[in-house]
């Protein structure tokens, strides 16, 4: 196998392995590998059984992939069958908590799920490889149950015979935890009656209580929380469940870090994030998915080697109308038993929710996709991420300049476009920060959802220097002469709305007249054009941009709003946190860059005069004619 893999331009992970199989090798590892997780990672490529989304792939990927790692020295994991047995086992010999007399036979992928975080080994401690584990599919496809397995196998098997081992099953809210709760209180109360577990359980005086599950004589817990609780930072969980997690508001991340930090270096510590995708993407759940999908594009750095990703996941928006793709976030739907009746009712729930204007929340839900295109929104997350490039040189390029300004709240920022390659534009940004309103800027974080400290670092935006925390003229003109000068650039135009920026149009009248200055009036009629042009440059994949969360979220953020006329222009849904000030500069530049490459003038005429300054111009005129 090649030592160097790169997947990040890889669309079709199964084509990619089929065709480079004969260096991969993977269907040599059925010969050794007969557990059902490596199976169905197997199957994921070789067979026809399943429909997976690229993140699956990239996922059971990695898993093929590290198996022929293993006896490499700078590769401390192994496999274990004897774990991959024993999860397995455990997780057959429980009952189903719906249907008490049957036993539960786990589906493929939830075996895949099991083994993995169970089976891989660290040969350095001698405990778990995976510490950390995101886990995201559509809804009623049993992530409880899963969540629900390793809470209880830790409990039992794990820890079971150490003492004042601390477990955690924790949610958003008292509804969503206690939920998760009661079905690992079923399958307990079940487990301390099985033969192999009555006597442990007996000496150890093992009680399943209403809201606890503890071992009075070994001091083991099982317990709730939720994010607005408190007393994770006491514990040091084993294993810590956190369900629902993408629905988790920023303002309560330090309580996961809180259970990271608990947890210390515990060998078979885990935390598990579970969750399906929810409207707002600018929570750590789905900033940590970005993170582990590029970990796991870039297999030859070796990043990430103790976190285990999953997500079950539509590819993309249009799927949506696509039933017969759904398996990719439904896995359910690869059981022919199963199949049909489930994907009808998928179906008639997809309409439904259609007809009732609730789309968006199918989506996300059932279809595991961080999309707002079904709420009228500008632009798809996909359709932005898909644009996103390391790095552009802008030195020495011609720049289209766009203001959308502020005083106390928003932001005040500039939207800069770079033509290229005859066709192309490259878009970047640059904002000022204010928390007048806010107080302070710590305040201001919390209420936009955004680190402004270090983007601040990261050179994507300016902390207003104004001790009153309003926008300071001084620091956004600076900034921007700066910018211009010191990578020689040419302005072609620079787009602003008079209204909110006279003061700005007296300094360009007064300093600099040669700027070619435009106002533009904040109208549908005015913005429809650069509007629509610049939503298909993105949907096309004719713009690049970096990966700057400021720019990204003020796309996101944007609404359509169509006028009597017909006329479009972008909105916001929330006024407080939802800023699309950086949506608002690049489309006022774009008023303008939009027609870069369109030679109004005839084809055959050669334009000297286009080549030359406004004072150079001024010079040929009056030599002409003395004016």
């Amino acid at each position: 196998m090649s030592e160097k893999i790169d997947l990040t331009q890889v669309s079709n992970i199964k084509e990619y392995v089929l065709k480079h199989e004969n260096e991969l090798n993977f269907q040599q590892l059925a010969e050794k590998y007969h557990d059902p997780g490596t199976k169905y990672a197997l199957d994921v490529f070789f067979s026809d059984k399943y429909i997976t989304g690229r993140d699956t792939q990239l996922a059971v990927f990695r898993h093929l992939a590290d198996l022929k790692r293993q006896n490499k020295d700078d590769f401390p994991y192994i496999y274990s069958q004897n774990y991959v047995q024993a999860i397995e086992y455990f997780t057959r010999i429980l009952p189903n908590p719906e249907k008490i007399n049957e036993k539960i036979v786990p589906f493929p992928y939830e075996s895949f799920i099991l083994d993995s975080l169970i089976g891989w080994r660290d040969v350095r401690t001698k405990g778990s490889r995976f510490h950390l584990a995101h886990v995201s599919v559509g809804r009623h496809q049993f992530k409880t149950f899963i969540a629900a397995v390793l809470v209880n196998f830790g409990y039992f098997v794990i820890g079971m015979n150490g003492s004042a081992q601390d477990f955690l099953v924790a949610s958003i809210d008292t509804d969503h935890a206690h939920k998760l709760f009661d079905y690992i209180a079923l399958q307990a109360s079940q487990v301390i009656k099985l033969p192999e577990f009555q006597q442990i359980c007996k000496e150890n005086e093992v009680e399943v209580q209403a809201t606890q599950i503890v071992g009075h004589k070994n001091k083991n817990l099982i317990r709730q929380g939720t994010a607005k609780g408190s007393g994770f930072d006491s514990k040091h969980d084993l294993i810590a469940v956190f369900d629902e997690a993408g629905g988790l508001d920023p303002r309560y991340d330090e309580k996961i870090n809180q259970i990271i930090t608990g947890q210390g270096d515990i060998p078979n510590r885990l935390l598990l994030k579970i969750s399906t995708a929810y409207p707002d993407p600018k929570v750590s759940f789905k900033h940590e998915e970005d993170s582990f999908r590029s970990l796991i594009e870039h297999d030859y750095e070796r990043a990430g080697d103790d976190d285990f990703f999953i997500n079950f996941a539509q590819d993309s928006e249009d799927e949506a109308f696509e039933p017969e793709t759904w398996e990719k976030s439904n896995p359910l739907l690869s059981d022919k038993k199963l199949h049909d009746k489930k994907l009808i009712g998928l179906i008639e729930l997809r309409d439904n929710m259609e007809r009732a204007g609730k789309l968006a929340g199918f989506a996300n839900k059932t279809l595991n996709m961080w999309s707002r295109q079904f709420q009228d929104s500008y632009l798809s997350l996909y359709d932005i991420q898909k644009n996103e490039i390391d790095s552009f040189d802008i030195a020495g390029r011609d720049v289209y300049v766009g203001i959308d300004a502020s005083m106390s709240n928003d932001n005040t920022s500039f939207g800069l476009i770079f033509p290229y390659d005859n066709g192309k534009f490259h878009i970047e940004q640059f904002s000022f920060i204010p928390f007048a309103q806010a107080k302070t800027i710590e305040a201001k974080e919390k209420q936009d959802s955004l680190p402004y400290r270090q983007l601040e670092k990261e050179g994507f935006c300016s902390i207003t220097s104004s001790p009153s925390g309003t926008i300071d003229f001084d620091q956004v003109w600076t900034w921007l002469y700066d910018y211009l000068s010191s990578n020689s650039l040419t302005l072609k135009a620079i787009v602003v709305d008079p209204a909110y920026l006279k003061w700005f149009a007296a300094r360009v009248e007064n300093y600099r007249p040669e700027w070619p200055y435009i106002p533009i009036r904040q109208t549908s009629f005015q913005l429809n054009e650069p509007t629509k042009n610049l939503q298909k440059a993105f949907i096309d994949s004719n713009v690049s941009i970096l990966h700057d969360p400021l720019l990204i979220d003020g796309l996101n953020n944007a609404v359509l709003r169509t006028d009597q006329g017909g006329m479009v222009k972008i909105d916001r849904n929330n006024r407080t946190s939802e800023h699309i000030d950086t949506a608002d500069a690049v489309i006022n530049a774009f008023m303008e860059a939009q027609n870069h490459f369109n030679d109004f003038n005839d084809s055959g005429n050669d334009k000297p005069l286009d080549k030359l300054t406004s004072d150079q111009r001024k010079n040929y005129f009056k030599a002409l004619f003395g004016v």
